[in-house]
């Protein structure tokens, strides 16, 4: 029996794919297989990582380190107002500041470093430039992205963080009553004060020193040189508020924050005050 014509040719088409599929899945393998080849050497390179071990240099790093004066192009210098936090006081070298703080520490072991909250003139009382409210703004925009997981929305240390039994930071507002002390001062068992107790919404950095200062009443760049360096269970923001403008406007709507909640009854309107009233608050 003859077959017709066309059939022979879907025979021949069919016999054409199926070559055409062993090819192209032959190719794909030899392919696969040079890929990984090339990702195995491009994976493995020569080229140490960022302070790897290397037995090329002394310090058995792999990182040279940076000359001496030598920084980022765009870095601000010491001198930049931006970027200076210490007063003229506060950049003498610890061998030049006398030592203090004899409530915390016997000053014949301890010597202040620099930047130590050992005295409020270490520290500049003056933003570096005029707050507008567009600052206030922004600051408030980066306080509440960065800060108030912490310290909470209105600065009463009631963020979401130690509402989760993390370390709780202080308030940055002084209680009522000077009788509430600072939690970090009491005994987790008595609830008494360890040594001598340091009152609600007073900062401990001054405190560990001898000083009994309120947050409220911290110079500018005491907050600036916490944001910077980090203090205590809190880590350095320097990344965060990786602009240095960011972080004076974040302090701007942290003073805006602390006026908010001690403003004379005379300042406010007769419905703010009326509230107070309704709330039994007024001062």
């Amino acid at each position: 029996m003859t077959l017709p014509p066309q059939c022979g040719m879907r025979n021949a088409e069919r016999g054409m794919k199926t070559t055409v599929r062993k090819v192209v899945v032959a190719s794909v393998g030899v392919l696969a297989l040079a890929f990984a080849a090339c990702q195995q050497k491009m994976a493995d390179q020569p080229a140490h990582r960022p302070y790897e071990e290397s037995s090329m240099f002394p310090h058995k790093q792999s990182n040279r380190p940076l000359e001496k004066g030598t920084f980022h192009r765009n870095q601000p210098t010491d001198d930049d107002p931006l970027a200076t936090w210490l007063s003229a006081k506060g950049k003498m070298t610890k061998n030049d500041v006398p030592p203090s703080g004899t409530a915390s520490f016997d000053p014949k072991s301890i010597v202040p470093l620099l930047g130590a909250p050992n005295d409020v003139d270490n520290f500049v009382t003056a933003f570096p430039f005029e707050i507008k409210a567009e600052d206030l703004n922004r600051g408030q925009t980066m306080y509440n992205a960065n800060c108030a997981l912490c310290h909470g929305a209105a600065g009463y240390a009631n963020g979401k963080i130690p509402e989760r039994g993390f370390l709780r930071p202080p308030s940055y507002h002084t209680d009522p009553d000077p009788s509430v002390m600072d939690w970090s001062t009491l005994s987790p068992e008595t609830g008494k004060p360890l040594m001598s107790g340091m009152p609600a919404g007073h900062s401990r950095g001054f405190f560990r020193w001898g000083k009994v200062i309120a947050i409220k009443d911290v110079p500018v760049g005491y907050i600036y040189q916490v944001i910077t360096w980090g203090y205590g269970g809190m880590a350095s923001h320097e990344i965060q508020l990786a602009k240095p403008e960011d972080r004076w406007r974040v302090i701007a709507y942290i003073r805006a924050l602390q006026y908010s909640q001690s403003v004379p009854a005379d300042k406010l309107s007769n419905e703010a005050n009326a509230e107070l009233d309704k709330r039994g608050k007024k001062k």
